[in-house]
């Protein structure tokens, strides 16, 4: 008889959306729930994690003033269907992202930490980073550097090198990491207080090295009104590609 053949892994999405929107320039809405393209920043996000195949459950981690809201989205919006959970959020990431993961089912394989301020994720890449962290234990969407990378003097007054490129990727999200592994990663960077501000720093401390899955450009992180005005222009040609026969 044939061995049946392996089952796909499954993961749960934790998206942080504990963020601010200082640099914004707004107080009234935070980041998350900016409109974007006629949509909140956060329900793009959601729209294609729930359109990867690989991702069986979405955990929202969210500011408590939006955890209402968010709910609500919830009960009639398509992008929130694998929302199993909506949880308020820490005083910094690392405590964000751990309460986002005790809520994770502990049936998945993978856990994937996404940003709700990387709006334009695509499905595909979500799948491709899942998978990779599957087999190798940790992997993280990524995009090589292509600027020349010039180091400076504490205050930036006067450049004192320059970097290999050739070796530097810029981060994205989604992070992922083996499920139980990633769990036991929390528990020790909990008691050794150590929180940084990317999600694979904390395996790259206690297990070791992270995968590479290269990423897409249109995969920006909003951060200032720029930003919202660059995600909206990547929108639009997107939805023309896709009007476009053939």
């Amino acid at each position: 008889m044939n061995p049946s053949p392996t089952p796909p892994p499954s993961a749960a999405a934790v998206v942080v959306a504990a963020g601010s929107a200082t640099r914004m320039g707004s107080a009234a809405v935070r980041k998350p729930l900016l409109e974007l393209a006629g949509r909140p920043m956060l329900e793009h996000a959601c729209t294609a994690l729930d359109a990867a195949r690989l991702v069986a459950e979405i955990i929202v981690v969210a500011h408590p003033g939006d955890v209402e809201t968010i709910e609500r989205w919830c009960c009639d919006r398509a992008a929130f269907d694998k929302v199993r959970g909506v949880v308020t959020g820490g005083a910094e990431r690392a405590e964000s992202v751990a309460r986002g993961v005790r809520w994770c089912s502990f049936g998945v394989d993978v856990i994937a930490v996404h940003d709700a301020a990387r709006p334009l994720v695509r499905p595909e890449a979500v799948d491709a980073t899942i998978a990779r962290a599957a087999e190798t234990g940790a992997a993280l969407l990524a995009v090589p550097v292509r600027d020349t990378l010039k180091q400076a003097a504490e205050g930036g007054t006067s450049v004192t090198g320059t970097l290999d490129r050739s070796s530097l990727w810029a981060a994205q999200t989604p992070q992922c990491f083996a499920a139980r592994a990633f769990r036991e990663v929390l528990e020790r960077a909990a008691a050794d207080a150590f929180a940084p501000t990317d999600d694979a720093a904390l395996w790259e401390r206690y297990r070791g090295p992270v995968a590479v899955v290269e990423g897409d450009p249109s995969n920006i992180k909003i951060t200032t009104p720029k930003d919202m005005e660059l995600a909206a222009a990547w929108l639009e040609a997107r939805a023309a590609k896709e009007e476009t026969p053939g």
